[in-house]
């Protein structure tokens, strides 16, 4: 499936990546080819990227981001400040992801579709984790939902605090709280399993 927008290997001067400014906004909302251009360009990756971990199917995430770009770029003119673009941009990647789900008939709460056991065997299956990585995912189960999605969009899909907070409504000093703590129960995990491994008795 194909939006028929243009990826613009030439990114605006005023522009870096991962970031939308006020006037390429602008420019979005009166369908400028090359702003429209640019917003896909920036974003494609990290919503495909985002889709991709909740359906666990290649084509199916790139049908579904594209189709996100079409819904979000149909919207523009409802986007008043641009620093809230990004997290509006996941609101609709997560929708339809919800709707997808719905569609299919297929019974999935909510919180599966955001992270859980899923999530995780596409990561192992896609990435082919070594022992120690395979572990960390075995401890990160046992952090809270909030901590585990935290984490797993920190450092799984590479976005960053501020995008965080944007996605789940919060406020960046909130994310790294909730970050901070994930981490130190993670590594207080690895610490109390790799002492119980230390202590048994070798044959």
């Amino acid at each position: 499936m194909s939006s028929g927008y243009v990826y613009n290997n030439s990114p605006m001067d005023a522009e870096k990546q991962g970031q939308i400014s006020e006037d390429l906004l602008k420019k979005a909302q009166n369908n400028h080819p090359d702003a429209l251009s640019e917003i896909y360009r920036l974003f494609f990756k990290k919503i495909f990227r985002f889709v991709f971990f909740r359906v666990s199917h290649k084509e199916t995430a790139e049908d579904l981001s594209e189709e996100v770009f079409i819904k979000a770029f149909a919207k523009l003119g409802s986007i008043h400040n641009h620093s809230a673009f990004e997290g509006w941009l996941y609101q609709i990647a997560r929708n339809s992801v919800i709707d997808y789900y719905r569609q299919k008939k297929t019974t999935v709460a909510l919180e599966d579709v955001e992270n859980t056991l899923e999530y995780e065997s596409s990561v192992i299956d896609a990435v082919n984790l070594d022992l120690r990585q395979k572990q960390l995912m075995a401890n990160l189960k046992l952090l809270g939902a909030e901590q585990q999605l935290v984490i797993k969009l920190k450092f799984f899909e590479d976005l960053s605090n501020g995008e965080i907070a944007a996605l789940l409504k919060k406020n960046e000093g909130a994310v790294r709280v909730i970050q901070h703590r994930a981490l130190a129960k993670l590594q207080e995990l690895i610490r109390n399993r790799n002492n119980e491994q230390s202590a048994r008795p070798t044959k």
